[in-house]
């Protein structure tokens, strides 16, 4: 790993494991060199583009950019996407599909896997790279169920995306910021949006969740009964 990668970092212990949570959008698993993502959305821009509203090309590319620095920096040697891989089926012409082959060509070693979330439909699917293992069901892989939409798992801990988690710190009446956040529940947990071209929603945590919001360079707790930089979830 590499320590400007882990130095980024804000540890969190979840369900007894440690994830390095990274203000790029996405988690790292150590234990098993897994990054973990959610919501990246590639071909969006394409979708609106069909659609008539005039959104510059380039966000997927770029998104498939920083993966690809992500997994130089974090010595991943899987990638484990949550979920909304894809937007929506896209059109052959769509240059990040040739990005995307590109990409699982320079990450030759590179296990790629994706629990299919709600946009990820099979038609879709079968228009990208065959190196991707798709998965209709929850995967199960102690502590965690990894999955795409919010929800309790009597197998374990979820992981999960969908939601686009964001949180509204106030100042003032007249100040306050919103950002992305990782949410943890007793339950599950929610990654926030990879993808640059997505929208987000304010969430209203419970009284012991823990949010952990996102910055430029850092990720740090925000609302927790602990006051300690490393949590406990769903311990």
């Amino acid at each position: 790993m590499n320590p400007e990668f882990q130095k980024r970092c804000c540890a969190a212990t979840c369900a007894g494991t440690q994830l390095l949570l990274h203000p790029e959008k996405v988690a790292y698993w150590p234990s098993t060199r897994t990054l973990l993502v959610a919501d990246v959305h590639l071909g969006k821009e394409y979708v609106f583009g069909r659609a008539g509203s005039p959104v510059p090309a380039g966000p997927s590319n770029a998104d498939i950019d920083r993966l690809s620095r992500l997994i130089n920096a974090s010595g991943a040697e899987r990638l484990l996407v949550l979920g909304d891989l894809i937007h929506s089926m896209p059109s052959l012409s769509e240059s990040w599909l040739g990005s995307f082959s590109a990409f699982l060509d320079r990450h030759a070693a590179l296990t790629v896997e994706v629990v299919a979330g709600n946009h990820d439909k099979p038609a879709g699917q079968d228009r990208l790279d065959s190196r991707i293992t798709w998965y209709a069901n929850p995967l199960v892989e102690t502590p965690f169920v990894f999955q795409h939409e919010p929800g309790s798992d009597h197998r374990g801990h979820v992981l999960c995306g969908h939601v686009h988690p964001c949180y509204r710190i106030v100042a003032s009446r007249k100040e306050s910021v919103r950002a992305p956040v990782f949410w943890f529940g007793s339950d599950y947990s929610v990654l926030p949006a990879f993808g640059q071209f997505t929208g987000g929603y304010t969430v209203k945590p419970k009284k012991r969740d823990q949010l952990f919001i996102v910055g430029p360079e850092c990720v740090l707790p925000v609302f927790s009964e602990k006051s300690t930089t490393e949590k406990s979830i769903g311990a």
